[in-house]
């Protein structure tokens, strides 16, 4: 591959240093990551006629996914900050490939509760090794469009998995989606497998360094390996070493101000919307009469149609606001959430399809703009050497939102109306968004921080005459 043999540039300040390829194979890890989860969503209906459990018990499934998530994704990020992330990578996605095979082979509710569960923890190792892999391929200047890369790979994915999730389990049955499934994930544990690990915070050292930037292969045995976070000298960050330390390295991290915006925003956020995605095929279908394939194709579209190009102009956005005024990418996220949840709430209101997927439709696509800032944003405000375990953190809070939206929206639609309950869910977005905001007036000095906790780590240091 293109990524076994590219250099970065002279001083690393390039857009792409590395090329392009290592982008495209973590987006792939998030195609399949994307589509593996919404597969039950697209054939909820399918499964509920099987073994005839409840709204509850349907929302239940992916909480138990995100409890479990919520239980392993410190200890990801512990492991994303000290060893090859390209190999862990590999090993996570073979897992998701052997667990869908899993899901199609239970012969009760019971068995396949338990096979997502379990699905679960092996879904929240993924986003801690490749969120920091994409900060080190590409620098500050080209991460929205980076991250936005990934995330529509994570949309198109959802899109991907609503439809096979109804569309082929329609035709073939609901064991086949899931068998369907097991193939890319092979193929796409096999392109982790044959990355290069790049040097951590290699690209934000750049920023500070005048010699050559030293390629993969030429860099000190730590900054090769990532045997730990460190800071000066080899120095270890405070509460770097062990699991006690690695909760106060969490406190650190929490103790920076966008950090803790942003976390927080996007945890109210997520809240409900985790819940509208889940349960949107299944108000379609009984709100307006159509067949599981249909509705799972009908939300696959529009997921597809919007997200994709909502990501790929978000990043964009956020990168050039981000140029042009202090916590301009911040404010992008903020827009975003507020103006898409208000569009989202019309949509779930209005009571004819066409122009219910018509405002549906634009509430994501202006919600995908929030989703590669975020990261982003992230990404620039953490220390390069702890990225891992910034990102475990992130995930935690949205696999929060993940376990709860579904399951309230479950209940609240056992207790009355779906399109009640999903009303209801995107409420907490529009408190978010001035959470996420707070973050403006603080991002760009967190992300000076961030730099120069990195910069003395690579030598020799020489100023530019």
């Amino acid at each position: 591959m293109r990524s076994r043999t590219n250099r970065p540039d002279p001083d690393g300040r390039g857009a792409a240093p590395y090329g392009w390829s290592p982008m495209l194979v973590l987006a792939a890890v998030n195609l399949v990551d994307g589509a593996e989860k919404s597969l039950v969503a697209g054939a909820l209906p399918l499964l509920q006629d099987e073994w005839g459990f409840s709204d509850t018990w349907g929302g239940a499934i992916p909480a138990a996914d995100a409890a479990i998530s919520a239980v392993v994704l410190l200890p990801a990020g512990y492991l994303a900050d000290r060893v090859t992330r390209t190999r862990l990578l590999a090993i996570v996605v073979l897992s998701w490939a052997v667990l869908s095979t899993a899901s199609a082979a239970a012969v009760s509710f019971a068995m396949f509760f338990a096979v997502r569960f379990v699905l679960g923890a092996a879904n929240a190792l993924d986003n801690p090794p490749a969120s920091s892999l994409l900060a080190d391929f590409y620098p500050s200047r080209s991460r929205g469009r980076a991250f936005g890369t990934q995330r529509i790979a994570l949309a198109l994915g959802t899109a991907i998995g609503l439809a096979v999730g109804g569309g082929v389990g329609e035709l073939l049955g609901w064991r086949a989606p899931f068998l369907v499934m097991a193939l890319p994930g092979l193929a796409v544990a096999l392109l982790c497998a044959r990355l290069v690990e790049p040097p951590r915070g290699g690209l934000d050292r750049a920023h500070h360094e005048a010699g050559p930037y030293r390629p993969p292969g030429e860099e000190t045995p730590t900054e090769a390996t990532g045997d730990g976070p460190s800071g000066s000298g080899g120095t270890p960050l405070p509460g770097a070493a062990g699991p006690r330390g690695q909760l106060r390295l969490v406190r650190t991290l929490l103790s920076i101000p966008t950090v803790r915006s942003l976390y927080l925003g996007l945890t109210l956020t997520l809240l409900g919307l985790q819940g509208v995605v889940f349960w949107l095929p299944s108000f379609l279908e009984r709100t307006h009469d159509l067949t599981e394939g249909r509705a799972a194709a009908l939300t696959g579209a529009v997921f597809l149609l919007t997200s994709l190009p909502g990501s790929l102009v978000g990043g964009a956005l956020g990168d050039r606001a981000g140029l042009g005024r202090p916590g301009g990418r911040i404010v992008v996220v903020a827009a975003s959430v507020a103006a898409g949840a208000g569009l989202l709430i019309a949509g779930l209101v209005v009571p004819v399809l066409a122009p219910q997927l018509l405002l549906v439709a634009a509430a994501v696509f202006v919600l995908s703009f929030s989703v590669p800032n975020y990261a982003a944003a992230t990404a620039d405000v953490i220390p390069a050497p702890v990225r891992g375990t910034g990102f475990s953190v992130f995930t935690l809070l949205v696999s929060v939102g993940g376990a709860l939206g579904p399951l309230l929206v479950g209940l609240v639609s056992d207790l009355g109306s779906l399109r009640l309950a999903l009303v209801v869910a995107v409420l907490p977005a529009l408190v978010g968004s001035p959470v996420v905001l707070r973050a403006a007036a603080t991002h760009d000095a967190d992300v000076a921080s961030a730099r120069a906790a990195v910069a003395p780590t690579l030598a020799p240091r020489r100023d530019r005459g």
